[in-house]
This record gives structure tokens, C-alpha cells and sequence, in this order.
């Protein structure tokens, strides 16, 4: 069961002092089967006001605050100790790719009447014609977590992990149309393509491993806050996918917020008071931690 020390610092900068500030966080990772927060810290200069914490509707943590002084700079520094456990073995699901849609109602109407949210378009999920031809690739026989993996594998094929390509608020058809884009959107096409099969499926933010163990590759998206997707397959449960690095999440997926899209999880978001533009720098480091050394 590996240990993560996750260090997320956020920092912006403004071209003139900001008097105020309204602040919303997303930071804290989830307490979650699999993943238990052992240790949270949130360091923020300057000093802040009215510090809050809460759940959303999702069940994420929340923290809310102001600044009443004036400031050149806003500093966010969360720190989190993290136990993982790797994911259950996966099988072969019974429901086939035809049967998802019916199988999906049957769930709700039995009364987990919260996927119903997740099987919808979104603003940055919208329902697209584009998406129809990449789903009908799929054969309607496949078993669902075969089909989830083979959507995986297209996805490899056809798109191109590029930083540079877009920007949070790019349109969906314009990530399909260039195939290039980054995690955040390759999530969003996940979605929208399950979402097109029948499925209830969730938009998941959170952290990578830095560094890989011995003799791995380093995944996509690590040094910065990752995305992936969460599945619902009926009979199963949820699973995992991270369409970025062409695999089922692993214990080196740390999740953060769950949601219907990036919308429902941004990890900062609120306004300043003046300060005009601002420049803004982050980084993020993930480190396994020896449990020995923890006492």
C-alpha cells in the first residue's frame, strides 16, 4: 500500500496590487475506497479571512476564503500525505456495449439515482456528431470493459498529447477536429464518447507519481494536476481510465475531485479585485514516502 507526499504550490502575480480576493480551493484529496488522506496543510500568503471548509455535491473538499488586503502576490501552498492501494483486479464485464444503455436505466431505476447526472451532456461535454463516428468504431458485442479499453486504444492511435494545442476553455470539436490536446480534454472526448454509448461517467482530477518506479516509463502528466475519467459499469462499479497515458488507473493515480466535468472540479477558482492581468506558476511534486520513516 504506497505512501504519497503530494506538494501542490500555486502562485499568481499581479501588474498592480489586488485590493481583495474571493477564493474557492479544490485540493484536498479524497477520502475514497482506496484512498485514505492521512495529512492535509494549506499555506496561504497573505493572510486570509474567513477560512471555510466543506463538501460540494460531489463530495469533494472545499475550502472558501477572502483577502482584504492589498497584494502583488497570492500564494496557495497545499501539502497532502496520501495512502494508495491498487485497484481490484478487473474482469470481464457481463454486460455487452448493446446492452449498456439498458443496463445503465436499470441501475437508476434500482435506485443509484446519482448516475443519472453523469450520463448527460455538459458545458465542456457537449453532445457532438463528431463523437458518433468515433464510438461506432466500437463493436456492439464487445463487453463493456473490453470496449473501454478499445476506445482506449483509438484514442492512442488518432490523438496526439500536445501542450501547446489548446487552453482551458477550447471547444471540444475543435480538440477532434485538430487531434491534439492535453489531459484535460482527452478526458472530456472520453466522456462524451461513453457518454454517447449509454454510460454514466465522471471527470476526475488529480496527481500523478513524478517519478516512476525502476525501470517504467514516466506517465503523461505528471508536474502539474492530471485528468482522467471514472466509468460506471453496471454489475462492476466504477472504474478508472486514464485516456492521456492509454491505461486503467492505477495506485499512482491520486485522486483529488470528482465531477461531471472540469467545471465541477477546478482546483482555484474566484475573482480578484483589481491587479489587472497577473502571471501565474505552479508546480506540483509527488513522492513516495517510506512508511518506516513515518514511525
Amino acid at each position: 500500500m504506497p505512501l504519497y507526499r503530494i506538494q501542490h504550490v500555486t502562485s499568481y502575480r499581479h501588474e498592480a496590487p489586488a485590493a481583495s480576493a474571493w477564493q474557492t480551493l479544490r485540493l484536498r484529496p479524497r477520502d475514497e475506497p482506496g484512498q485514505t488522506v492521512l495529512d492535509f496543510d494549506l499555506e496561504l500568503v497573505p493572510r486570509v479571512h474567513d477560512l471555510a471548509s466543506r463538501r460540494d455535491a460531489f463530495g469533494n473538499h472545499l475550502h472558501v476564503f477572502s483577502v482584504r488586503e492589498s497584494h502583488l502576490e497570492f500564494h496557495v501552498a497545499a501539502s497532502s500525505l496520501v495512502r494508495r492501494e491498487a485497484p481490484e483486479r478487473r474482469e470481464r464485464a457481463r454486460v455487452t456495449l448493446a446492452e449498456t444503455p439498458a443496463a445503465t436505466a436499470a441501475a437508476i431505476l434500482a435506485g443509484d439515482f446519482a448516475l443519472e447526472q453523469f450520463r448527460h451532456p455538459t458545458p465542456h461535454v457537449p453532445a457532438l456528431p463528431e463523437v458518433k463516428a468515433i464510438t461506432a468504431k466500437l463493436s456492439p458485442s464487445l463487453d463493456l470493459v473490453s470496449a473501454l479499453e478499445e476506445l482506449g486504444d483509438i484514442f492512442a492511435r488518432d490523438f496526439v498529447f500536445d501542450a501547446t494545442a489548446t487552453e482551458v476553455g477550447t471547444p471540444l470539436a475543435e480538440v477532434i477536429r485538430n487531434r491534439r490536446g492535453v489531459c484535460q480534454d482527452f478526458a472530456h472526448l472520453y466522456l462524451a464518447c461513453a457518454r454517447r454509448l449509454g454510460l454514466a461517467a465522471a471527470y476526475v482530477s488529480g496527481y500523478l507519481r513524478t517519478e516512476p518506479p525502476p525501470g517504467q516509463p514516466p506517465l503523461v502528466g505528471v508536474d502539474a494536476m492530471h485528468a482522467w475519467v471514472s466509468v460506471h459499469v453496471p454489475g462492476h462499479g466504477w472504474l478508472d481510465y486514464d485516456p492521456t497515458n492509454h491505461c486503467f488507473a492505477g495506485d499512482d493515480h491520486l485522486v483529488v475531485a470528482r465531477g461531471r466535468d472540469y467545471g465541477d472540479v477546478s482546483p482555484i477558482r474566484g475573482i480578484f479585485n483589481g491587479g489587472g492581468a497577473h502571471a501565474l506558476s505552479l508546480g506540483v511534486t509527488v513522492s513516495p514516502v517510506d512508511a518506516c520513516v513515518l514511525g
